[in-house]
């Protein structure tokens, strides 16, 4: 049932969206009810899919002019017609965060997106990006230098209760939203800049769109299955850790005197960036050094209670049923999330946006990146005649390192059959070679830990409490990787002094990317790449399944991985395209600046996939 935000008169002025459909660029703004009506995620509802559009603004330019006109809930036919005439023309549609708007008119137009999209917000952290940023609507029209009227600054903070202000004064916000949004659409794209980075922005936004109104179906009986199950599960874990001492482990702060008092495990050592504390605990113990720590400094989220598990840990088996609690807590929590999330239609149309200054993609409302596997398998899964498969880059981002720095050694050592045995060998050199099968899986185990630890900015005194080892120990693990690596050490130095004099690099795409600190230079490089290269493959894989007429689609972008939505009766071909393109996305002349070459490696694990996102799912050779 449609909740209207205001009483009749519905506004729908047939003149002025004729004069809007000859339009070459039309803004849209939409309003969206904020009021929760029983049902769906309470939390934010305003930004879920189930939320009723309320308001649809739009603007366009005549005769040097800038026109608006505004559709009001609820809406009849006329308006998922006129809606479906504008996305299905010539006309580029312009929104400030597209994917939202869209996500939430797909509704009205039966799940049609359009062909042509400019996002003013996507668009802003491409053209014209600065360091430490703000890319809301408003903060993007200052940086143009584009007025911006007190009334339209003061509504901003007031959007979640429109419904209390006069009907005039939010049909007024919504058309100043949207007529701002085609002033900074005017004002980009007068901006000097590679057209080709822009396309390959505008297609991968049509993409986003589109997987946002398609959505993926939840798997509702087996989700409300394993709820019960769980709920049981953890009646059991919770009476069990009150028997050990932690009667309310749901309390932070209790179980933080858990670990470091009646486990006895040692109190973590403060550092500026350590993961083992609040953020509020590290401020606070930043401005007072010589405070003692207090069990609301530390941290006890999921991460610091698995490092405590990790293989050899001396506290393994006394943390386990405090692992497996937050664990089936954080589960039940996500599914009945997503219930609340799929209520309309049974399908999770999560919003797929650019998240950090790297270009990465998050999704979010509901959150379906921060997955689990084996934890989720089965929670989603495709429609009648398909089945989920994740087709995943082979370690992408070490592979990118050796492309942006030109290293034949660790291109090599992604070449070879086990890239973390062959790091450990240059890491520990002598000791490796006489260790024996038990030594070198620790080893390995540790080698992970140098390479992604460093790589993302860990230095000596992370890495030596995230090994184990001395301060001395963790140098000498660098020193022998920068010595291995000597390629990857200087452009990474490199790097390094260049965002201390800009702020800004630029990825293998030519893509600039600001970077508020030189310590992360280098995973900016690395990840930044790997998400140009990841969002390239979801525009020409969507690009060659619609051209060759298949019903096979990508449903979902994950880090470094794309999810298939695949037809059974196209099952190979549409798993060798991917992986086909997949993996000739990065130029050949860029990948063959090393010996050997870098060569991609994305192809579906069906073994694996069964018990991820194909779980519950047909594959070959099975009937399921």
């Amino acid at each position: 049932m449609q909740l209207p935000l205001f009483e009749p008169p519905v506004h729908f002025n047939r003149e002025a969206l004729g004069r809007c459909l000859h339009a070459a660029v039309v803004a849209v703004d939409i309003e969206t009810e904020t009021r929760w009506p029983g049902e769906g995620p309470r939390l934010d509802y305003g930004l879920s899919y189930p939320a009723d559009v309320t308001i649809i603004a739009l603007a366009w330019e005549e005769d040097h002019s800038i026109l608006t006109t505004v559709l009001t809930a609820p809406f009849d036919d006329r308006v998922g017609e006129f809606l479906k005439d504008l996305f299905a023309g010539n006309t580029l549609v312009v929104a400030h965060n597209a994917v939202f708007d869209i996500r939430q008119l797909s509704k009205l137009t039966g799940g049609h997106t359009p062909d042509h999209l400019w996002d003013t917000y996507v668009m802003a952290r491409l053209l014209h990006p600065a360091v430490n940023a703000s890319y809301s609507l408003l903060a993007v029209a200052a940086a143009l230098g584009i007025p911006v009227s007190e009334d339209q600054q003061s509504l901003k903070s007031q959007r979640g209760r429109l419904h209390t202000l006069p009907l005039s004064i939010a049909l007024d916000y919504a058309q100043a939203d949207a007529r701002l949004s085609l002033q900074i659409y005017q004002q980009q794209r007068q901006i000097p800049f590679n057209t080709e980075l822009i396309d390959w922005e505008c297609r991968a936004m049509r993409e986003y769109c589109r997987m946002a109104a398609r959505g993926v179906r939840l798997n509702t009986p087996f989700v409300e299955q394993r709820l019960s199950e769980l709920g049981q599960r953890r009646d059991i874990l919770v009476r069990r850790l009150a028997e050990d001492g932690l009667t309310t482990p749901g309390s932070p702060k209790a179980r933080a005197r858990y670990l470091y008092e009646t486990k006895g495990i040692p109190l973590p050592r403060y550092a500026p960036d350590s993961g083992y504390f609040t953020r509020a605990g590290r401020r606070r113990l930043a401005a007072q050094p010589d405070a003692e720590i207090q069990w609301s400094d530390l941290s006890t989220r999921t991460d610091v209670i698995e490092s405590y598990l990790e293989e050899h840990s001396p506290y393994r088996e006394r943390l386990q049923d405090l692992a497996d609690y937050l664990e089936t807590d954080w589960l039940m929590s996500t599914l009945n999330g997503l219930l609340e999330h799929a209520v309309l239609d049974g399908r999770l149309h999560s919003l797929v946006t650019i998240a950090t200054d790297t270009g990465r993609r998050a999704s979010s409302y509901p959150h379906m990146q921060n997955w689990k596997m084996p934890a989720m398998a089965g929670v989603a899964i495709g429609d009648d005649g398909f089945t989920l498969v994740e087709v995943d880059y082979s370690n992408a981002e070490n592979m990118m390192a050796a492309l942006i720095s030109a290293d034949s050694n660790l291109s090599a050592a992604c070449a070879a059959e086990d890239f973390h045995s062959t790091m450990a060998g240059e890491y520990f050199g002598a000791v490796w070679k006489e260790a024996d099968s038990t030594q070198r899986q620790r080893l390995r185990t540790m080698a992970k830990k140098i390479t992604y630890g460093t790589a993302y900015g860990m230095g000596a005194e992370r890495l030596a409490d995230s090994l184990g080892v001395t301060l001395d120990e963790a140098v000498a693990f660098i020193r022998a990787k920068d010595a291995a690596f000597p390629q990857m050490t200087r452009l990474r130095a490199a790097a390094q002094q260049q965002v201390r004099q800009t702020g800004l690099l630029k990825l293998w795409t030519g893509r600039q990317v600001t970077v508020p600190t030189a310590f992360v230079a280098w995973n900016y490089l690395c990840q930044g790449g790997v998400s140009e290269m990841l969002k390239r493959a979801l525009v020409l894989v969507s690009e060659a399944f619609e051209s060759g007429g298949m019903r096979s689609h990508v449903a979902l972008d994950i880090h470094d991985a794309l999810i298939l939505e695949v037809a059974h009766d196209e099952w190979d071909q549409a798993l060798a395209l991917t992986s086909q393109i997949m993996t000739s996305v990065v130029p050949n002349e860029l990948n063959h600046r090393t010996n050997p070459p870098i060569r991609w490696r994305a192809h579906p694990n069906l073994a694996q996939n069964r018990h991820k996102w194909g779980a519950q799912q047909w594959h070959p050779g099975n009937d399921k």
